[in-house]
Protein backbone atom coordinates (compact mmCIF):
# COMPACT_ATOMS: atom_id res chain seq x y z
CA UNK A 1 0.00 0.00 0.00
CA UNK A 2 1.32 3.74 -0.25
CA UNK A 3 2.13 6.13 2.05
CA UNK A 4 0.46 9.66 1.68
CA UNK A 5 4.09 10.90 0.51
CA UNK A 6 3.83 8.37 -2.26
CA UNK A 7 -0.03 9.29 -3.17
CA UNK A 8 1.07 13.10 -2.95
CA UNK A 9 4.14 12.61 -5.62
CA UNK A 10 2.13 10.65 -7.73
CA UNK A 11 -1.10 13.15 -7.61
CA UNK A 12 1.08 15.96 -8.77
CA UNK A 13 2.78 14.05 -11.33
CA UNK A 14 -0.52 12.64 -13.01
CA UNK A 15 -2.15 16.98 -12.91
CA UNK A 16 1.02 17.99 -14.42
CA UNK A 17 1.03 15.63 -17.19
CA UNK A 18 -2.37 16.89 -17.40
CA UNK A 19 -1.28 20.35 -17.66
CA UNK A 20 1.31 19.58 -20.71
CA UNK A 21 0.06 20.95 -23.96
CA UNK A 22 -1.89 18.52 -26.18
CA UNK A 23 -2.92 18.56 -29.73
CA UNK A 24 -6.42 19.77 -30.84
CA UNK A 25 -9.32 17.27 -28.55
CA UNK A 26 -11.65 15.87 -30.74
CA UNK A 27 -15.22 17.10 -30.61
CA UNK A 28 -17.24 16.60 -27.68
CA UNK A 29 -19.12 13.30 -27.41
CA UNK A 30 -22.95 13.52 -26.34
CA UNK A 31 -23.39 12.88 -22.90
CA UNK A 32 -24.52 9.39 -21.89
CA UNK A 33 -27.78 9.18 -20.08
CA UNK A 34 -25.81 7.39 -16.80
CA UNK A 35 -22.42 6.54 -16.15
CA UNK A 36 -21.46 2.98 -16.31
CA UNK A 37 -20.93 1.60 -12.90
CA UNK A 38 -17.27 1.76 -13.49
CA UNK A 39 -15.82 4.41 -15.27
CA UNK A 40 -12.17 5.63 -15.72
CA UNK A 41 -11.63 8.67 -14.20
CA UNK A 42 -8.17 10.82 -15.30
CA UNK A 43 -6.97 11.95 -18.79
CA UNK A 44 -9.11 11.77 -21.43
CA UNK A 45 -9.01 9.26 -23.73
CA UNK A 46 -7.42 9.12 -26.89
CA UNK A 47 -9.07 8.55 -30.05
CA UNK A 48 -8.15 4.66 -29.95
CA UNK A 49 -10.13 4.89 -26.06
CA UNK A 50 -7.06 4.20 -24.00
CA UNK A 51 -6.02 6.60 -21.48
CA UNK A 52 -2.39 8.55 -21.90
CA UNK A 53 -0.44 7.06 -19.45
CA UNK A 54 2.57 8.69 -17.64
CA UNK A 55 5.86 6.29 -18.41
CA UNK A 56 6.43 4.58 -15.53
CA UNK A 57 3.14 4.38 -13.84
CA UNK A 58 1.70 1.44 -15.37
CA UNK A 59 2.67 -0.74 -12.03
CA UNK A 60 0.69 1.70 -10.25
CA UNK A 61 -2.61 0.98 -12.46
CA UNK A 62 -3.69 -1.89 -9.81
CA UNK A 63 -3.36 0.46 -6.65
CA UNK A 64 -6.30 0.27 -4.89
CA UNK A 65 -7.02 3.88 -3.40
CA UNK A 66 -9.99 5.05 -1.24
CA UNK A 67 -12.78 7.78 -2.53
CA UNK A 68 -14.95 9.84 -0.16
CA UNK A 69 -17.40 12.46 -0.60
CA UNK A 70 -18.72 14.41 2.33
CA UNK A 71 -21.75 16.38 1.83
CA UNK A 72 -21.05 18.40 5.55
CA UNK A 73 -20.83 18.42 9.45
CA UNK A 74 -22.18 19.66 12.26
CA UNK A 75 -21.31 19.36 15.73
CA UNK A 76 -23.96 17.65 18.67
CA UNK A 77 -23.31 17.14 22.31
CA UNK A 78 -23.80 14.51 23.63
CA UNK A 79 -27.27 14.26 24.65
CA UNK A 80 -28.49 15.58 21.31
CA UNK A 81 -26.64 12.62 19.80
CA UNK A 82 -28.47 10.23 22.30
CA UNK A 83 -31.89 11.88 21.54
CA UNK A 84 -31.65 11.33 17.73
CA UNK A 85 -34.26 8.83 16.89
CA UNK A 86 -35.90 7.26 13.64
CA UNK A 87 -37.50 10.47 12.50
CA UNK A 88 -34.97 12.86 13.87
CA UNK A 89 -33.42 16.00 11.87
CA UNK A 90 -29.77 16.28 11.70
CA UNK A 91 -28.88 19.87 9.90
CA UNK A 92 -26.00 19.77 8.29
CA UNK A 93 -23.30 23.32 7.68
CA UNK A 94 -23.07 22.32 3.51
CA UNK A 95 -25.47 23.86 1.43
CA UNK A 96 -27.31 21.95 -1.06
CA UNK A 97 -26.43 24.44 -3.96
CA UNK A 98 -22.00 24.07 -3.35
CA UNK A 99 -19.53 21.79 -5.22
CA UNK A 100 -18.58 18.97 -2.80
CA UNK A 101 -15.40 17.68 -2.19
CA UNK A 102 -13.80 14.37 -3.68
CA UNK A 103 -11.08 12.79 -1.35
CA UNK A 104 -8.94 10.29 -2.12
CA UNK A 105 -7.53 8.69 0.89
CA UNK A 106 -8.51 11.80 2.83
CA UNK A 107 -6.99 14.50 0.63
CA UNK A 108 -9.27 16.32 -1.13
CA UNK A 109 -8.94 15.74 -4.51
CA UNK A 110 -11.95 17.34 -7.12
CA UNK A 111 -15.27 19.31 -6.83
CA UNK A 112 -18.07 18.24 -8.36
CA UNK A 113 -21.64 17.63 -7.82
CA UNK A 114 -24.03 14.83 -7.19
CA UNK A 115 -25.69 12.92 -10.31
CA UNK A 116 -28.38 9.94 -10.33
CA UNK A 117 -27.02 7.19 -12.35
CA UNK A 118 -28.90 3.37 -12.76
CA UNK A 119 -30.28 4.09 -9.18
CA UNK A 120 -27.61 5.24 -7.82
CA UNK A 121 -25.44 8.11 -6.23
CA UNK A 122 -22.76 9.53 -8.72
CA UNK A 123 -20.22 12.35 -8.66
CA UNK A 124 -19.54 14.38 -11.92
CA UNK A 125 -16.23 15.96 -10.91
CA UNK A 126 -16.43 19.72 -12.06
CA UNK A 127 -12.66 20.70 -10.62
CA UNK A 128 -9.38 19.20 -9.96
CA UNK A 129 -7.68 20.28 -6.98
CA UNK A 130 -4.16 20.59 -6.26
CA UNK A 131 -3.29 17.61 -3.69
CA UNK A 132 -0.75 19.81 -1.31
CA UNK A 133 -2.94 23.10 -0.97
CA UNK A 134 -5.93 21.73 -1.62
CA UNK A 135 -6.31 24.81 -4.14
CA UNK A 136 -7.98 24.46 -7.37
CA UNK A 137 -6.41 23.54 -10.47
CA UNK A 138 -6.00 26.05 -13.23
Amino acid sequence: MLNQAEIDALLRSLQAAADEPQAPAAPPRPEPEALPARQHVGATPGPSGTYDIPPGFGLLLGVTVTLSVEIGGTSLDLGELLQLGRSSLVVLDGRVDTPLTLFVNGVPFAEGIVVETNGRYGLRVTELMQPQEGARAS
